[in-house]
This record gives C-alpha cells, structure tokens and sequence, in this order.
C-alpha cells in the first residue's frame, strides 16, 4: 500500500510539473503574438491601409480571445473547490445558445471546416447556466477542429428531446479518433492523449475536464465514443 500511495503522489507531482510548464508555454505564446502584432502597428506600419491595420489588429484580438479562454479555465478549475459556487442558471432556449456558439466557431474556423447544427425540434429548453454551457460546446467544437488532423474538419452539432423531458447534445466530427483504452481518462484533468498531431495542438489537459466539470454542475452527464480514423 506504501508503494502504491508513494508511486501516486509521484505520478501526480509530475502531472503537476507537465502543467505548470505547458500552462506557461500556453500562455506565454498568445501574449508574445498579440505583443508582435501591436509593436508592428505601432512602430513600423504606420502608413498601412485599412485591411493592413485590420490583419494586424484581428491577430491581436484572437490571441487575446485565446488568453482569456485558458485563463477561464484555470479559474473554473479552482472554482471547483469552492463549496459556495453556485451556477446562475436559467431557463434557456438551447436552439438559440447553439446558434450563437456555432456562428462564432464558423468565423473563427478554418475557411475548409465545416460546422453544421441540427435542431431536431424548435423550442428546446433547458435550466443551465447559459455561459458555462456555451463553453462547454465550444470547447468541444474547438477540440473538433484541432483534432481533424490532415482532412477538412467536418463537424456537427445536434440538439434533441428525449420522450421523458431530457435535453441532449451531441458534437461529432470526422477527426483523427481515440483508441478505445484511452477513452476512460480523456475527461481526467490534465490527461492528454498522446498521437501525432500533439506537437501542433498545444494545451495542458483541462479542455476536456472542464467541460466535463460544467456539464455535470448543470446537472448533466458526459460521455465519449470514438476510434482511431
């Protein structure tokens, strides 16, 4: 029983270290891009025309955009913890939410990436916090289009109503897959899934965790299917 405790707190000490090394990788990077991008508007193009100034300021923007994501997720992870966090839930119409979230991803995405959303039936509601659930999907869309791999992302979004009142969702894409020993620890906070697109896929394994953390204080349940291909 020592041997096991002493090779768990080692292996959650070097859980701990890859985090903190990604994390400030991650967050380093953003902020070096969008820093890049000012000092060229500032020092060297000031003469650019207008669609110069927007490349450069839309750079800025989408590195900010990145920044405030990671750190969300490092404030919801601590939130956690907290036994006096409480959602602020509402009535919301889910058609409307997903809407919202998939125009969002489809200016953002890839102009090869296809986004489609599936209503099975208007006026889907659900009580759940309106913001956290939006990044939920979100994030899973974001997880859709970074694992696509050499192909075009192909992803879809479907929203449905069970015969007993039960909201559902589902995020599907044609990405590179996870093979099926893998699948249990995908939503384990900092678990990445090692494959060969990781070195073009930068994170530190909260995407999936907070995810799941947001979907179950909402009073829901997540689960994956996939395979490789």
């Amino acid at each position: 029983y020592m041997i096991h405790v002493i090779l768990r707190q080692k292996s959650l000490d070097e859980m701990k270290t890859d985090f903190t090394n990604n994390m400030t990788h991650e967050l380093k990077t953003p902020i070096a891009v969008a820093y890049a991008a000012n000092d060229v508007l500032l020092n060297f193009k000031k003469n650019c025309d207008e669609e110069e100034r927007r490349k450069y300021l839309t750079v800025c923007q989408e590195q900010l955009t990145k920044l405030s994501a990671l750190v969300e997720q490092i404030l919801s992870m601590s939130m956690e913890r907290r036994k006096n966090y409480r959602l602020s839930v509402e009535r919301t119409d889910m058609g409307e939410l997903l809407d919202e979230v998939v125009r969002a991803f489809r200016l953002r995405a890839d102009k090869n990436a296809v986004i489609d959303l599936k209503l099975e039936s208007e006026g889907i509601f659900a009580s759940v916090d309106r913001v956290h659930m939006a990044n939920a999907v979100g994030n899973l869309i974001d997880n859709s289009l970074k694992y696509s791999g050499d192909r075009a992302a192909e992803v879809s979004v479907r929203c449905w109503q069970t015969g007993n009142g039960e909201v559902k969702i589902s995020v599907s894409d044609n990405g590179i897959g996870i093979s099926h020993d893998k699948l249990q620890y995908v939503f384990d906070k900092f678990y990445r899934v090692a494959n060969d697109y990781r070195q073009d896929s930068q994170g530190y394994g909260l995407g999936l965790y907070h995810v799941r953390m947001l979907v179950e204080r909402n009073g829901g349940s997540i689960e994956l299917h996939s395979s490789p291909g």
